[in-house]
């Protein structure tokens, strides 16, 4: 999108006192280019022997993503998660904002996903056999460098920005 229609959206989409500053569509050329990734990384290193992992990995890696949003506003924010819930999606799957959330405290939290999840992984690493480490360290990586991507074109916003996810785009308002 070229600055000139960005100018134009952003004059014409307010929302209250927000003005939309720039929008992340979720199209469906993103979500099957997506899905492949990790269907490509997955067929890569399938191992016919061990489904376990391939089928419990993702389902254990969104407890534990949910499990550590929840401690992290309990013991950062001390209190719970109002204006949060549990949604699904292809692009952001988990606990998020409701409406609107500031896109500083977005980053900090997915950065916070992305950091702790990765240490916990790689401290499993004595105990968890081979196919089980690189199934969560794949899935891991799958869910969060897309979030992680686009909070980074997000980022000259970061300080007085406000992010909204729906399930066909996420946006950047400001005000």
């Amino acid at each position: 999108m070229s600055t000139k229609q960005e100018a134009t959206l952003s004059k014409q989409s307010t929302i209250y006192s927000y003005t939309l500053v720039k929008r992340i569509y979720h199209s469906l050329y993103k979500k099957i280019l997506y899905l492949l990734v990790l269907a490509l990384a997955l067929f890569f290193k399938f191992d016919p022997e061990n489904w376990l992992p391939l089928l419990l990995g993702y389902p254990i890696l969104l407890v534990f993503h949910t499990l550590l949003v929840r401690v992290y506003f309990q013991y950062t924010i001390g209190m719970a998660m109002r204006g949060w819930t549990y949604r699904w999606g292809v692009f952001w799957c988990g606990s998020l904002p409701e409406g609107h959330a500031s896109v500083k405290l977005v980053n900090r939290i997915q950065l916070h996903l992305f950091w702790i999840g990765l240490s916990m992984i790689m401290l499993l690493y004595p105990w968890i056999p081979h196919p089980w480490l690189l199934y969560l360290v794949i899935f891991h990586l799958w869910m969060l460098m897309p979030r992680l991507w686009m909070l980074f074109r997000f980022r000259p916003y970061r300080k007085s920005g406000l992010i909204k996810i729906t399930e066909k785009e996420t946006s950047c308002y400001l005000q």
